[in-house]
């Protein structure tokens, strides 16, 4: 079942977190997944449109612009704590599910978009974790779960 995944990563700087995120988007497209990617950093935005079948959306400040540009798709999957508002937006509005890759570093805080944001993720992948067919499979189960965990 190929999936349409959307990626949203608001992250400023292109650093090993932004390669890590670079691998994992082309190591999806050789799995044959349609995707659409938001991300703030340019340089970033530069070198990931030179993957083919992956489309970079207009460069994102905000989780809310994000959300505003985020096309109807199965799953998204934001890779950094600023953009959690945007994964909450879609899911309640749109009803996308939406997965987060959890920092281990980051606790949630006491922000209540940020508390909400993780309590309505439909699943939480590891910053570490890089194994491509553990990503493809926890998006498959977002994509089929309609109910919040």
């Amino acid at each position: 079942m190929s999936l349409y995944i959307g990626h949203i990563n608001l992250a400023e700087s292109f650093n090993g977190a932004g390669e890590h995120f670079v691998g994992l988007l082309e190591a999806l497209q050789q799995h044959a997944m349609q995707q659409y990617v938001l991300v703030r950093n340019i340089a970033l935005a530069k070198r990931l449109d030179l993957i083919v079948n992956i489309t970079v959306g207009p460069i994102v400040r905000s989780p809310i612009t994000a959300y505003c540009l985020m096309p109807e798709v199965d799953v998204v999957h934001i890779h950094d704590r600023s953009g959690w508002p945007a994964g909450l937006l879609l899911t309640l509005t749109k009803s996308i599910p939406f997965v987060l890759t959890r920092q281990v570093s980051l606790a949630t805080g006491k922000n209540p978009l940020n508390q909400a944001a993780y309590n309505r993720a439909s699943g939480f992948i590891d910053e570490n974790q890089i194994a491509v067919d553990e990503h493809l499979q926890l998006y498959r189960r977002a994509a089929d779960s309609l109910e919040f965990p």
